[in-house]
């Protein structure tokens, strides 16, 4: 009994799957000092194990890289997101490997969920949704509109480009981020013109695009023209969805650009 066991464990620790898995890594020296960095899963190993903790990454489309770390007797393994920069951190007690896909998305990270490259402000070009549009055509040529004008990059001095909702209760405007990310910080651009109605936004970010059940913070305003506000989240907040939404009555929800940051990406 025990040499059948044996036999499958060596099996199991040596199988085509391990190997090929951990092919697609590179080792990148020490990882960053701070654990949390990236960091969205942390398994305890029974035995330190580079090939294995390979294969967990290799499963979960959001990993992109991971440590391997021995510690007080305890071997584990960080799975990984987005760009985690090595520190030279010689004191470390993990070693850490990225994905060769990495290389093909300079300045930001594969997101191999979607087998796209992401942009470090998640925002960026990502699907949105409204409560409204803005509907008033006499100001149609002002290209106030969809959501996508407040994820495109551009943030013009003639005040265009930004999305608006009508004037109503609690309008909200929803970016998708496309995978499940540490939310760390939302950037605001607020309009030229009528500045004065960005005030009383709540950030919050949800898993499903129902429910917004993790608070990041709140600007109470009133902004001032194309100021850019700068919500730092109080809490680790989990999320596939950023929501800003005026929670104090009726009102315009008028932002020119929207850009959300994960903790790994600051």
């Amino acid at each position: 009994m025990k040499l059948v066991l044996l036999i499958r464990f060596s099996f199991w620790i040596c199988s085509p799957l391990q190997v090929a898995a951990s092919s697609y890594f590179t080792y990148h020296g020490f990882p960053p000092v701070a654990p949390h960095v990236c960091t969205f899963h942390v398994y305890n190993l029974a035995f330190q194990s580079k090939t294995l903790c390979a294969v967990y990454c290799a499963q979960n489309l959001l990993c992109n890289a991971f440590d391997t770390c021995f510690s007080d007797g305890i071997s584990s393994c960080r799975l990984r997101y987005g760009l985690a920069n090595s520190t030279g951190n010689h004191s470390s007690v993990c070693d850490h490997y990225k994905m060769k896909t990495n290389n093909v998305c300079p300045g930001g990270f594969f997101l191999r969920s979607l087998g796209m490259c992401k942009n470090n402000n998640l925002a960026l070009h990502s699907p949105t949704t409204m409560s409204s549009v803005f509907d008033d055509p006499v100001f149609a040529y002002q290209r106030h509109g969809n959501g996508s004008l407040a994820v495109n990059g551009e943030v013009r001095s003639d005040d265009t480009e930004c999305a608006v909702t009508n004037g109503e209760l609690y309008p909200f405007l929803t970016v998708d981020l496309l995978d499940h990310f540490l939310v760390g910080r939302v950037v605001i651009t607020n309009r030229l013109t009528n500045e004065w109605r960005l005030h009383d936004v709540n950030v919050t970010v949800g898993g499903d695009g129902s429910n917004f059940d993790c608070i990041c913070g709140f600007f109470k305003g009133p902004g001032s023209s194309h100021q850019r506000v700068e919500v730092v989240c109080q809490e680790q907040c989990r999320g596939r969805y950023v929501r800003l939404q005026i929670v104090s009555g009726s009102e315009f929800l008028q932002i020119c650009e929207v850009e959300v940051y994960s903790n790994c990406n600051n």
